[in-house]
């Protein structure tokens, strides 16, 4: 027996997707065969469009990575999941070396320190596609979890991006929980973290953005009475610091915003025992520019004790809390992400990259039932 598959394939870097069909048959042993339902588009995938990315080495290229699928058929031995299962993926995944001391059996699972990591809609072929069949060393050692029966598709889309937000929030004992959290961007990234903030038990949230339309969306379709929100502008340090007290600093900043001028706020706002967490990288065609800033590391890093880590992608770790949070509806406005100018069908692809690169814009999903 075999499928239908079509993909859509990103011809170069600016320009069109062209469908294409092809047969796929059933999975061997150990893979299974999924069919898409949602994916929603990560700014990974507007960066890609726009100006490429070093990653993408072979054109046309099958992008998207923040998928649900539901599983059609299994192979044998495969007994995790079974035909008819809502599974949620990951985009940074295991090399395929059942060896490695990150990937593999035995491996630590930090995928991402690995030299030969991959990544979904990069090195792997990504989801912009009706159908897949994922290898067995996809299915035994990736990032691929099991919702609920009559989970929404919709909803278990939004798995990747979360788990890569509360990577962050959850690498440092204690920085959400009864503290006050400064994210900096209002877009996706900062409306999950949001989100994951206020199940977390936050004291106080403070959402700092340039625009205005993007900002009071946010403010209103997820804010409640620890939410506040702080243009950006020329007195935005001492703005963030008023909505501070009584305490002197934020517990834990979140740069959220793809841009130098993010991460020269974000040490502005260094405090005592301040974590901050450099979510959005600055990237582009040749990679990533370097962003310079001398950290004094005894009166700063020692004396204060601030903390300075990264978020680069998920591991397992990120991704069953996203699916816990997402299954046990500790996220129930997650539905506002995407409002109707934000849905699409596969046939608009492009529109649909168009739309998730607009200035108002939070989670653009592509529905493919």
């Amino acid at each position: 027996m075999t499928t239908i598959a079509r993909s859509y394939l990103l011809d170069r870097v600016g320009g069109a997707f062209t469908a294409c069909d092809q047969q796929i048959g059933q999975p061997g042993p150990g893979e299974i065969l999924l069919r898409t339902r949602r994916v929603s588009v990560c700014q990974s995938d507007v960066v890609i469009h726009k100006v490429g990315l070093p990653r993408i080495k072979q054109w046309p290229a099958v992008i998207l990575h923040e998928a649900s699928c539901t599983v059609e058929a299994v192979g044998d031995g495969v007994t995790r999941f079974a035909p008819g299962d809502l599974v949620g993926l990951g985009c940074d995944i295991p090399c395929g070396d059942r060896a490695c001391i990150y990937c593999g059996d035995h491996g630590t699972g930090d995928w991402t320190s690995c030299p030969n990591t991959q990544a979904t809609g990069h090195e792997f072929p990504g989801f912009a596609r009706s159908h897949a069949i994922l290898p067995k060393w996809f299915v035994d050692l990736g990032p691929i979890v099991k919702f609920p029966a009559g989970f929404d598709p919709a909803h278990a889309c939004h798995l990747e991006p979360l788990a890569c937000g509360l990577e962050g929030m959850t690498r440092v004992n204690n920085c959400i929980t009864n503290r006050v959290v400064v994210l900096i961007g209002a877009g996706s990234q900062s409306t999950y973290a949001l989100q994951c903030c206020q199940a977390m038990g936050a004291r106080k949230i403070i959402m700092v953005n340039r625009g205005l339309e993007r900002l009071e969306r946010v403010l209103r379709d997820f804010g409640d009475d620890r939410v506040v929100g702080v243009r950006w502008d020329e007195n935005v340090v001492a703005a963030v610091f008023e909505h501070c007290k009584p305490f002197n600093e934020p517990h834990f900043v979140m740069m959220n915003a793809p841009c130098r001028e993010g991460y020269e706020l974000s040490v502005k706002l260094m405090g005592y025992g301040t974590v901050l967490d450099a979510h959005a990288g600055v990237k582009g065609a040749g990679g990533k520019p370097r962003i310079a800033h001398e950290v004094d590391l005894n009166n700063q890093v020692h004396y204060k004790l601030q903390c300075y880590q990264a978020t680069h992608g998920s591991s397992m770790h990120g991704i069953n809390l996203a699916a816990q949070l997402l299954s046990q509806n500790k996220l129930p406005k997650i539905g506002l992400m995407t409002n109707d100018s934000e849905r699409f069908f596969p046939d608009q692809m492009g529109a649909a990259i168009q739309r998730a690169s607009s200035s108002d814009s939070l989670k653009v999903i592509i529905n493919w039932d």
